[in-house]
């Protein structure tokens, strides 16, 4: 199970990047919205997501009553976990995308110039057939992401 540690607003603690805070780069930073919750998260420098305010208290409080790993479940909400069939997983990171499979199979693909919509865009279009181990399969599918991104 995990513990987590609350900062009450009085404490003066704030999380900051790049020299602002986040509830700062919320104001102008990309929105999204899990259909499934109605929780909402941004997305900074068109790499990272994160949750701030009431909705981030919300999700704490779901995975308390559901028991599931926050980390992991902001991850699979976020899009940064896409589970591309039954036996095959991709892990996307800011720095790149690995391919695992549950036989050990494993493919490093690298994602690091896309931003997040572009990379969730090339996930909501794979073709629903293909050799996730293959990276002519990802080159092909990243230019296809990558050029109606510039459209």
């Amino acid at each position: 199970m995990y513990q987590r540690i609350t900062v009450s607003n009085d404490s003066g603690l704030t999380t900051w990047y790049k020299g602002k805070a986040l509830e700062e780069w919320a104001l102008t930073a990309p929105k999204y919205t899990d259909p499934a919750t109605g929780l909402s998260w941004y997305v900074i420098d068109g790499k990272q997501p994160y949750m701030t305010g009431e909705d981030a208290e919300k999700f704490w409080e779901m995975c308390k009553e559901t028991g599931e790993f926050p980390v992991k479940k902001f991850a699979e909400m976020t899009g940064m976990i896409q589970y591309l069939d039954d036996n095959t997983v991709a892990y996307v990171g800011d720095n790149g995308t690995v391919i695992k499979s549950k036989d050990g199979q494993e493919l490093e693909i690298d994602t690091s110039s896309m931003t997040y919509d572009m990379i969730m865009n090339m996930f909501k279009n794979l073709p629903k057939s293909g050799n996730y181990f293959d990276s002519s399969y990802w080159q092909k599918n990243i230019q296809k992401s990558m050029f109606s991104a510039e459209q």
